[in-house]
């Protein structure tokens, strides 16, 4: 099954986009912490376009990577609302062709959780290596396996967007097992005088922290830090749902 395809407009209608804002508020503090002051920045997953746009606004020159075509081509519209230039690309995270281009590369709302084999996600960072400049960061977040397999699956079935024009469902589950997490989505979108009804089903795998420091140390991007609050930069806890790591080549 695709992902993002239909989805795509609930997720830049919904809350998701908000994710990406705070992101861009919190940065400059951690960018001065380590003392980094980037020129380019590649923005993996880089969905409908939030974070890029608005680093471009701030005067980076930013590349936004995707794998869905469909939030790509509303992060270009809101590139030219914004009056912004991005470079977009439809791109596999796992096959990275850029070398050594860009001061900073983030990766933000657990995309990486979505490669569900380690192979996978030594791959992806391979390629975040290769994309940085020597003393470039690599930012990113992760959701943790007490973040999928408790805090997701607190509510069988729960409304995330109800409004006169669409409606959004989320039926998660979990394979503790494989810690892999399911989450299925049904949204309607009013047409006329009908609705067109969604259904996708999305798979995050749960890392551990040491499985992630593994695959870094792998392919050469040093921790500097993990923290499971950006905003406060404490350390993580067992009950961390999400944990943010900064590396650097």
């Amino acid at each position: 099954m695709t992902i993002y395809r239909g989805f795509a407009y609930l997720y830049a209608k919904g809350p998701y986009p908000r994710y990406s804002e705070r992101m861009t508020e919190l940065l400059p503090s951690v960018l001065e912490r380590f003392g980094l002051k980037p020129e380019t920045v590649l923005d993996l997953a880089c969905g409908e376009g939030t974070f890029a746009v608005r680093m471009a606004k701030k005067g980076f020159k930013v590349t936004g990577v995707d794998l869905s075509s469909h939030l790509l081509q509303l992060a270009r519209e809101r590139a030219k609302k914004e009056n912004v230039n991005v470079e977009f690309l439809l791109q596999d995270m796992r096959s990275l062709p850029f070398e050594e281009g860009y001061d900073l590369v983030t990766c933000w709302y657990d995309s990486l959780n979505y490669l569900l084999e380690t192979e996978d996600l030594e791959k992806a960072f391979t390629g975040i290596y290769r994309a940085l400049k020597r003393g470039g960061l690599f930012i990113f977040d992760m959701n943790t396996i007490y973040g999928l397999a408790v805090i997701w699956q607190r509510h069988p079935c729960y409304v995330q967007q109800d409004t006169s024009e669409l409606f959004e469902i989320h039926r998660p589950g979990y394979d503790f097992e494989k810690n892999i997490a399911t989450l299925r989505i049904t949204g309607f979108i009013k047409e006329g005088n009908g609705w067109a009804r969604i259904d996708e089903e999305h798979r995050e795998r749960g890392y551990s922290l040491e499985e992630i420091r593994q695959c870094l140390k792998k392919v050469g991007l040093k921790e500097l830090a993990c923290w499971g609050d950006l905003r406060e930069l404490s350390e993580p806890k067992p009950d961390s749902g999400r944990v943010w790591f900064v590396t650097r080549k």
